[in-house]
């Protein structure tokens, strides 16, 4: 009998809903991004009535519409593209730049060196968001940029400052699967780099790498998250002195949660629903690592690697 391992699937299954509504959210999205329930009389299931936004969840707004009466049904599907892909994308690169040196700084080092050439503290010692946060800050809100541009700036940021944590734990690793007896004896036998990085590190590696890779993703989403707290969203951010209102120019989830946090003790729906579609994209990750974690414990129970 087949045992399904119900977090891995569920997890896989959320995460590629999420990938799909990221590549196709913008075509089936009701409304336009910014489109306006116009304030007035309408007619309703009880009679005509006035209508004025925050609009509750009804037929016409499944989701109901936030204060300026935009649909949030079609905010979260247009801003899904650029949650979802920069995500999966910064995390890549961290993985790529931070895994390719920690391999290859863990097979050159040796006895001493290791050590000192396995820890990059400089940037792994301040928390990113606050990098980030001065960086941005003067470019970022209110932009003469454009958003295009204020994503590969803010994307470049946030891989270049988890590069460095990758590396420590790949260079860590690696070195740690250096010290196997069986390497020793490759070594010994006249094994270059290039045969022990293919026949005996890659193999106990990569499976370390998925799941390095997830806890990436969800590191970038939690990064999006506090520099949303303070007004910088993903893509720029309008600022309102009128109203003292901080707006998300790309409606990316972060930044439609940080705009709405206001809104925690009335006309909930503008903050619940981006806030569930922001926690649920993280809880794939989360079941997807969790998932293969507990793959990879029963499978190291069936194998003795000698």
């Amino acid at each position: 009998m087949i045992k399904w391992n119900i977090q891995l699937v569920s997890g896989i299954i959320l995460l590629a809903f999420f990938v799909l509504v990221g590549l196709f959210g913008s075509y089936i999205a009701p409304y336009p991004p910014d489109y306006k329930v116009k304030v007035g009389y309408m007619e309703t299931d009880n009679g005509t009535e006035f209508v004025a936004p925050p609009l509750a969840p009804s037929k016409e707004f499944p989701l109901g519409t936030d204060k300026w009466g935009k649909d949030i049904l079609s905010l979260i599907l247009h801003g899904a593209k650029y949650t979802v892909f920069t995500v999966l994308i910064v995390a890549a690169v961290r993985l790529l730049a931070g895994g390719i040196a920690g391999v290859f700084g863990g097979l050159a080092a040796s006895g001493k060196k290791r050590g000192k050439q396995g820890r990059i503290t400089l940037l792994t010692s301040i928390p990113p968001v606050i990098l980030i946060y001065f960086i941005m800050l003067g470019i970022n809100i209110n932009p003469s940029l454009s958003s295009f541009a204020l994503i590969f700036i803010q994307g470049v940021l946030m891989a270049a400052l988890g590069v460095p944590g990758v590396y420590n734990v790949v260079y860590s690793k690696t070195a740690e699967i250096k010290e196997n007896l069986y390497i020793m004896a490759s070594v010994t036998l006249g094994a270059n780099k290039g045969h022990l990085l293919k026949k005996h590190i890659w193999p106990i590696l990569k499976g370390d790498f998925i799941i390095l890779y997830l806890n990436e993703t969800i590191q970038v989403l939690h990064l999006m998250g506090q520099l949303a707290i303070f007004n910088l969203f993903f893509g720029g951010t309008e600022f309102q002195p009128d109203f003292s209102i901080y707006l998300s120019m790309t409606n990316e989830w972060s930044g439609l949660i940080g705009q709405s946090r206001s809104f925690l003790s009335y006309s909930q729906w503008i903050l619940i629903y981006p806030l569930i579609a922001f926690i649920l994209f993280l809880l794939s990750f989360y079941l997807i690592s969790q998932g293969l974690s507990q793959q990879s414990r029963k499978s190291h129970r069936k194998n003795t690697y000698i």
